[in-house]
């Protein structure tokens, strides 16, 4: 399943921290949003991760993106961090 993941933090060693474990998982679409393919069960793994690293006033969210609506996802400019399967 892919997962649209975004994050607000304010400490840069925590931010750091996240944006490190994110790119074990995922690409790096923009500066705090990431494309995460894995299942749902790494995901909530993944959670568990953040919540330990962040703060109460910082920001993380995961949307899913079903297989039905996967090709919908619209890229356009450069993404600069590795390959991404266009679904276009």
């Amino acid at each position: 399943m892919r997962f649209i993941v975004c994050y607000d933090i304010s400490d840069n060693r925590k931010r750091l921290k996240v944006s490190k474990l994110l790119k074990g998982f995922g690409i790096r679409t923009q500066y705090s949003v990431f494309e995460v393919d894995c299942s749902k069960n790494v995901m909530d793994a993944i959670i568990i991760a953040v919540d330990s690293i962040i703060d109460p006033v910082d920001k993380f969210f995961v949307y899913p993106v079903d297989d039905r609506n996967i090709h919908k996802i619209k890229r356009i400019g450069v993404v600069s961090s590795g390959d991404l399967i266009n679904y276009i």
